[in-house]
Formats: C-alpha cells, structure tokens, sequence
C-alpha cells in the first residue's frame, strides 16, 4: 500500500555499501524504518537528505504492517532545511534531540498528531534566529516528557524545593537517594513549565549547570522510559555549550 505522510528523519544505519535504514518519525505511521538505496552514494541524486538529523520530509512510502523495513516511493523537503545542516551549533542540537527522540519512540506507538506538530514546529524554530539557543535542547526535553507520559505532576507544588525524578514528583526534603533536582534545578524546571520556545533567554544558569540539569533529566527519562539508554550525543553538547 502507498502512504503519504509527513516525516522527520532520526537516525541512520549503514546498509550494503552505499545505503542506509533510515528512521523517520511519521506524522501518520509513527516511528519507521525505510531502506535508502545509495544515500551515502556521490550520485545519491538528493538522497543525502536523509543523512540530515531533523530533516523534514513529505513521503511517498510503501507501507505494508507484516514489515519492519519499508521503502520509499518518493520524497521531497519541506521545508528545506537552511541553517541546521551547515551551522555547527545547530547540527549538533539536531543530532541530540533525534538521538533522544530514536530512544524515547517505540514502534508501537500510536499516531499523535500533536507530538508530530510540536516537533515539526520547533524543528522549524531551531532553522531560524532563535534567542537563547544554548537552551534548546533543555527546553525539547521539558516538554517532550508530557506526550510520553511523564510529565511532572505540577498541581500543589507551592514550597515544595526538590523534585524526585523517580516519582516525578516535588517534595519538601531531599530524596534518600541522589535521583532528583536541587533547590537551584528545581526552580528552573518551574519556570519552564511557562517558557515558550521563543524566550528561551529568560533562563538564566551557567554552563556547568545547565549541562547537570540536562543530565539529571535524561536520567529522569531514564527511570519513567523502559530501555533508555545513554544518550552518546550530549558529550559533544557540553562542549560546545562550556
């Protein structure tokens, strides 16, 4: 059967000498895997696309539920991808969030509209100016625990100082174990839960911080995600971010 669908392009996997299984998040397929004959190829005819974290695709696909890997009929971007691919700070951004996003998935999942807007939206953001860059990808993670369903539970949170990750609950007094968000971390997660996309400058931390909060969140993506495994990207992250 021919689908057309939106994509996002994840991840890839190198197949045969000059193709890829490419995995792309669809707007109405979900997570998939499709075979791209000679993507890594000098004459890939555009195909090199799909060696971009984060490009965004409209897709002619053959889908067929008895498969695992499926192949593509036809593809073009959309839109292009300007500044993501060639600005270094931006490609490496892209590469973290398709790494998460590779290992948060599960093929299993049922289509969610909104997920697929809110990643295809903020993709596009990313592609342009955007104020407070360096917390981007903090910002990505906050959010994406809801459509994965483990979003902090933020009613009756007044005086409460430390977050558990294990719970995902707030709390008057430090956990017996180290899994959760001091004073300082807490304080940032509270004022994300009201910080849209574009004022990203509003949170205010250093380096050193901000990538201890990151890593306490993938942790907590750790404990409330079955498989999560360690995310490889966001050693190059906190360098470019020290």
């Amino acid at each position: 059967m021919i689908e057309s669908t939106r994509g996002i392009v994840l991840t890839n996997t190198r197949y045969a000498e000059t193709s890829v299984i490419s995995q792309v998040y669809t707007e109405k397929l979900g997570l998939q895997s499709y075979i791209v004959n000679g993507a890594r190829s000098r004459k890939s005819r555009g195909k090199g696309i799909f060696m971009q974290p984060l490009a965004l695709l409209d897709l002619e696909v053959y889908h067929s539920e008895k498969k695992s890997v499926h192949r593509i009929k036809d593809f073009r971007a959309n839109p292009p991808l300007t500044q993501i691919p060639f600005e270094p700070v931006r490609r490496s951004l892209a590469f973290f969030i398709a790494e998460v996003l590779s290992k948060a998935l599960r093929l299993e999942d049922k289509r969610d509209d909104a997920l697929f807007d809110f990643l295809h939206q903020s993709i596009c953001v990313l592609d342009n100016e955007l104020p407070g860059l360096q917390n981007f990808h903090l910002f990505m993670l906050f959010r994406l625990t809801r459509p994965l369903g483990f979003y902090p539970h933020f009613t009756s949170n007044e005086g409460l100082k430390y977050f558990d990750l294990r719970t995902g609950m707030f709390c008057h007094t430090e956990p017996a174990y180290p899994d959760y968000l001091n004073t300082f971390e807490t304080a940032i997660l509270l004022q994300l839960q009201n910080t849209g996309i574009e004022q990203l400058d509003t949170i205010k931390m250093n380096s050193a911080q901000r990538n201890g909060l990151i890593q306490k969140i993938l942790l907590y993506f750790h404990w409330h995600i079955s498989g999560f495994s360690k995310i490889k990207s966001f050693e190059v992250l906190k360098e470019i971010f020290r």
